[in-house]
């Protein structure tokens, strides 16, 4: 085989001081983001620290105990049985081999701290992050700026490529969460690095590294397989010898531990995420429908190819929307075609020129031209996907292509290698636009970007899953009246007790209903002298109407815990949810939400809103199984009264 003969290897590369501020600058910001994000932000990341929290606290992988807890609870999981003697359990969709890492740092600092991540959710994932976040983000900008160098590219454009690596990138919010984007792009910065290091130098241990890291960066993310493949294609070119004693060996490793970690928890090699639509993701259990058996808004998309790409590159989720300064890696990878024709007279295409700017010039555009091929093989991939055109979910950037990043950075090499000084001052206005942006969301990758919520409010796009007015039109609590005689209780959040009996009115012959006991903050309201059979709540047929009693009366009282019963205006359909049965295990009540907001003069309280969410139920006698009353200031929005209030003796199984 023939191949360039290895260089000597180059003098160490230092950063400039420039550029040493520039990056500890970036690291400073994203701790403090960190330091101020909250924990769980999103079902995504809480699917892996369950699986954290379950490894490190139980040794196992399945996660029911902890996705119980209401703060904790995750869509992304998988429902699995090894056959079908054993029971069901929930595991987390991700795959396993980040949480594994995850739960060997939350380990020591639970050994060294003696803090837990239930009870010390924000100190201990916070402390988790920094060694699995932040330090591989500061390692990456310093393996950027040394890789900058080593492609002699001056300093001006050094510094415009760190800070747009630094604070110029939709990377950069997910670095205060839990996922696999941010270790995928480090590892393949690492891997780029080593790559060029091999293309100037042919050091074995950058073999090792290169091996290594494109690795580990396809563990994190499937669709980076294909930078295993071309390292292996330039390891091979370089050092058969090379390639066998070090690079293979170091290759092995994480895909050993990936497929090992995934085994442990499914007993085959084939991830959960694998098998998205069968039974392991739509299942029912317990009575309660799984969330992707029926998913809703954005997870629900349908559109077509042309307006999903669209989005994809220039809409609400698009790259060069988001991130603009990336126009100049297109641009890059324009330049770099031209160079074309040249590499491909190159033999073997490995080979570098003798002159040290041809053979800079070279490695330039051929990284810029890999940047190119994986982009458009990443986002093919993503496009066949047509099951699941949800953009990532809903995410403030296209996730799944960030692990290409490193790719993104260097391609803007050629762009700005010999441009001028109005190149610079429009390179710099992309740069700002896009710094905007990810600042903008630093604390926030797992809610919509502001062009999205810009688009949203102009009604140019709409991912509601649209729900329909009830029919008939709800204006009460009470939404169905059952035979006479029928009683129910509901209790509320701080053990005061309201029950209702429906009656038969004499004089009309109409159902109606009335509080026939009350207890509030321990006093007996219901039965009174003034009120011995209870008090009339509800005259059906007769249309709403509003009542202003006085604070200190019995049917203000009841007005209040009813959540001003008859608003006069209609609850507003929010969707379909299952909630648990107490009284019958294993099955739960299916209920449709509504909710309504009335901005009233309260005697109590002011000028406030009235908000009250409801969960109707047609199986519960009075078709309502449970509400919730929050009072809030018109002014300040200021929570001023909260409470919620459930039936409490709930018939036979639904």
């Amino acid at each position: 085989m023939t191949h360039t003969s290895p260089q000597p290897a180059a003098t160490a590369i230092r950063c400039s001081t420039i550029e040493r501020l520039l990056i500890t600058t970036a690291v400073v910001i994203a701790v403090a983001a960190l330091l101020q994000a909250p924990p769980l932000q999103s079902a995504n990341d809480r699917s892996r620290w369950c699986s954290v929290w379950s490894l490190v606290e139980r040794g196992t992988w399945q996660i029911d105990e902890i996705d119980a807890f209401p703060h904790w609870s995750t869509i992304d999981k998988v429902r699995w049985r090894n056959n079908a003697s054993e029971p069901w359990h929930f595991y987390s969709s991700k795959p396993p081999l980040l949480s594994v890492l995850a739960a060997g740092i939350y380990a020591a600092v639970k050994a060294l701290l003696g803090y837990g991540l239930f009870s010390h959710t924000a100190l201990v994932s916070r402390l988790i992050l920094l060694p699995l976040n932040i330090l591989p983000f500061a390692l990456m900008l310093v393996s950027l700026c040394r890789t900058l160098h080593r492609l002699d590219l001056h300093s001006t454009a050094r510094c415009l490529i760190l800070l747009t690596a630094g604070f110029g990138s939709l990377l950069n919010p997910y670095l205060t969460t839990l996922n696999n984007h941010t270790p995928a792009a480090a590892t393949a910065m690492f891997a780029v690095a080593a790559a060029v290091r091999i293309l100037q130098s042919a050091q074995t241990r950058d073999f090792a590294i290169l091996g290594l890291c494109s690795s580990l960066t396809a563990c994190f993310e499937l669709p980076a397989a294909q930078l295993t493949a071309l390292a292996a294609c330039l390891a091979l070119a370089r050092s058969r010898k090379a390639t066998l004693t070090a690079f293979l060996p170091l290759a092995t490793l994480p895909a050993v531990l990936f497929f090992a970690a995934n085994y442990s928890v499914v007993g085959s090699f084939k991830p959960f995420y694998a098998t998205y639509g069968s039974e392991t993701y739509r299942y029912i259990h317990n009575g309660i429908p799984s969330y992707w058996m029926e998913p809703r808004d954005l997870d629900a998309s349908t559109e077509s190819l042309p307006v999903y790409l669209f989005h994809c590159l220039l809409g609400h989720h698009g790259l060069l929307s988001h991130m603009p300064v990336l126009l100049l890696a297109v641009l890059g990878c324009g330049l770099a075609c031209r160079q074309l024709p040249a590499l491909l007279r190159l033999a073997p295409p490995t080979r570098v020129p003798r002159s040290p700017a041809e053979q800079q010039q070279t490695i330039s555009s051929l990284l810029t031209l890999t940047a190119a091929a994986s982009t458009l093989l990443t986002l093919g991939f993503y496009l066949t996907r047509t099951e699941n055109y949800n953009y990532g979910g809903n995410s403030v950037a296209l996730r799944w292509m960030l692990w290409l990043s490193p790719f993104w950075w260097l391609a803007m090499v050629p762009a700005l290698r010999h441009c001028g000084r109005r190149t610079f001052a429009a390179a710099a206005v992309l740069l700002l636009a896009s710094m905007l942006t990810t600042q903008w969301s630093m604390q926030r990758p797992w809610k919509p970007s502001w062009l999205y919520e810009q688009l949203e409010a102009a009604g140019l796009i709409s991912y509601r899953t649209p729900r329909p007015p009830f029919d008939p039109p709800r204006y009460s609590l009470l939404p169905q009246l059952p035979p006479a005689g029928t009683r129910q209780t509901f209790v509320s959040s701080r053990g005061d007790k309201v029950t209702l009996e429906s009656f038969e009115d004499t004089g009309s012959g109409r159902i109606l209903v009335r509080a026939i006991a009350a207890s509030l903050h321990g006093t007996a309201l219901l039965p009174s002298p003034a009120h011995p059979a209870g008090l009339v709540l509800q005259r059906p047929g007769i249309p709403p109407r509003s009542l202003t009693p006085s604070p200190d009366s019995l049917q203000f009282a009841l007005q209040r815990i009813f959540g001003r019963l008859d608003s006069g205006r209609p609850y507003a359909n929010a969707g379909t949810t299952w909630i648990p049965s107490k009284s019958n295990p294993g099955t739960a009540w299916k209920t449709e939400r509504g909710a309504v907001r009335v901005s009233v003069a309260d005697p109590e309280f002011g000028s406030c809103v009235d908000r009250v969410d409801a969960w109707f139920c047609s199986q519960q006698p009075f078709g309502i199984l449970k509400w919730k009353l929050t009072v809030l200031d018109s002014a300040t929005s200021e929570e001023l009264l909260t409470e919620t209030w459930t039936t409490a003796e709930p018939p036979a199984a639904p």
